[in-house]
């Protein structure tokens, strides 16, 4: 990760923090990541040879048709004057962490053969908050080749519990 999207993402954590508004303005980075990298204005945020002008008027207005917080607006409109919004992906993912950090949470991704009912939802955010420590965040996906179970991957850590790993050392310890 840059050093520079990392700059960017403390400045803009600790001013979200100063005006009590950090998690809000996490909010609204994600929702401006999202608009800023398709079609014309993901053309628009790699193009260094605009000037900053164009630059800042362009994002004002999609701030605006956004309804982003003042905050959130100043920053990017100082992104565009430095010419910084091709980074604006990598600030957000630095933003992620850090404000994961401060808030003592981790951040994990469940694959399950189908969708999980909401019980097993809530007993894999209690065990796998237990093995944390922290609070856990959870993006799930489906997965149809897992066959069955689920498999999570927290803190660089994988827990594969799914039916075909199984089947797999089924099939290892009996052909050996």
């Amino acid at each position: 990760m840059s050093a520079v999207a990392k700059r960017y993402a403390k400045a803009l954590l600790a001013l979200g923090a100063e005006s009590g508004e950090g998690e809000s303005v996490g909010r609204e980075l994600d929702r401006v990541v999202q608009v800023f990298a398709t079609g014309p204005l993901q053309a628009f945020a790699s193009d260094t040879t605009l000037h900053r002008n164009t630059r800042r008027a362009v994002v004002a207005r999609v701030s605006e048709a956004l309804g982003v917080s003042r905050l959130l607006r100043n920053f990017l409109g100082l992104l565009a004057e430095n010419n910084r919004l091709r980074d604006l992906s990598a600030i957000r993912s630095q933003y992620e962490r850090l404000e994961d950090r401060s808030l003592g949470r981790v951040r994990a991704r469940v694959l399950s053969a189908q969708p999980l009912s909401e019980e097993s939802r809530s007993r894999i955010h209690e065990i796998f908050e237990r093995q944390a420590g922290k609070r856990v965040i959870a993006e799930t996906a489906i997965a149809p080749e897992l066959l069955g179970g689920a498999v999570v991957e927290l803190e660089g850590r994988v827990f594969d519990g799914s039916l075909r790993t199984q089947l797999e050392h089924l099939r290892r310890a009996l052909s050996g």
